[in-house]
């Protein structure tokens, strides 16, 4: 590993334009590959009260990687607590396995989460991000990891009362922890108690490219299981989406309430964040067209066991 000859700097709104080419150039997924779409580059991190962006570049001033820390709430086991979230990091291509994405995470708890006095952080992540997994390890003594699910709703489709599952006993949440600080424009709560957030506002997801064995049998889905894969993203569409929260075995009888009103307004697709083989999995995952495993990676003690909500924010 070389350590790359670079200055990491705060963001300016100069920079807005070349920031935002290069995360559309930086390419996400294997079998689909996604592409983020933004109005402006700091459209994620806006929503956050209080956040620093930091951005490495090389002496011709040529973006080489970017990272963002927020402060935000994290519940765990009924105690809400300040917390640092580090999110959107991203490293070129050419640039990585050389220590970047590493060196970028030391300026932010340098400079955001050790000022804030936020002694405990976290971040998101695929456990198949090996590169994540390793940046964070390798700059930490320990680091806990806490698993739980997406499930991709299309708006079109709609619970059955015979979908409900038994209830059983669900530790992991999610909620909107201070909404006072976003615009009522970002969110829609409901009589029933469950609350949508339009994470489309902030960002949204083009399928650039599609691979052919996948492309296949996705053609395959849709011919032979129509009623639930019909709505199956293509290659060359943006995706729109909104994410569940304050969710339960309880109130999820309404959520075909937020289907509707979400597919009225042209929002493709719900996120609902679960415990993988919980409740609510089990509940959804019939008129999900996809699930994936994500996790929660912190630098402070955190077990399965515990009950963890999680800011929406945060996804």
């Amino acid at each position: 590993m070389n350590d790359p000859a670079c200055e990491v700097i705060s963001y300016s709104e100069a920079q807005n334009h070349a920031l935002l080419q290069f995360e559309k150039d930086i390419v996400q997924g294997g079998q689909i590959q996604l592409e983020i779409v933004k109005e402006h580059f700091l459209s994620r991190a806006a929503v956050f009260r209080n956040f620093r962006v930091f951005i490495a570049t090389n002496a011709q001033n040529n973006i080489m990687g970017t990272a963002i820390g927020a402060e935000t709430t994290i519940e765990i086991n009924g105690e809400k607590i300040q917390a640092g979230f580090g999110f959107d990091a991203k490293v070129s291509p050419d640039q990585r396995r050389r220590g970047l994405g590493r060196k970028l995470a030391k300026e932010m708890y340098r400079q955001f989460f050790k000022p804030n006095g936020l002694s405990r952080n976290y971040m998101t992540a695929k456990l198949s991000n090996a590169a994540v997994l390793k940046m964070i390890s390798g700059m930490l003594s320990n680091v806990w990891v806490y698993n739980f699910t997406y499930l991709t709703i299309p708006t079109s489709a709609r619970m059955k009362p015979s979908d409900l599952s038994e209830p059983s006993p669900d530790n992991f949440g999610v909620r909107l922890f201070d909404p006072q600080s976003v615009g009522h424009d970002y969110y829609t709560l409901f009589e029933n108690g469950l609350g949508c957030f339009h994470s489309h506002k902030m960002y949204q997801l083009k399928i650039k490219k599609v691979k052919f064995i996948y492309r296949t049998a996705l053609s395959l889905l849709r011919k032979y299981y129509p009623s639930k894969y019909q709505n199956t993203p293509k290659e060359g569409e943006t995706m729109s989406f909104s994410v569940l929260y304050n969710h339960s075995i309880d109130n999820l009888p309404g959520i075909n309430l937020v289907l509707q009103d979400l597919e009225r307004k042209g929002i493709g697709y719900l996120l609902v964040c679960c415990k993988k083989r919980g409740a609510i999995y089990r509940s959804l995952n019939g008129i999900s067209i996809n699930s994936y495993d994500y996790n929660i990676v912190t630098d402070f003690h955190l077990n399965e066991s515990d009950a963890v909500n999680l800011d929406v924010r945060c996804l």
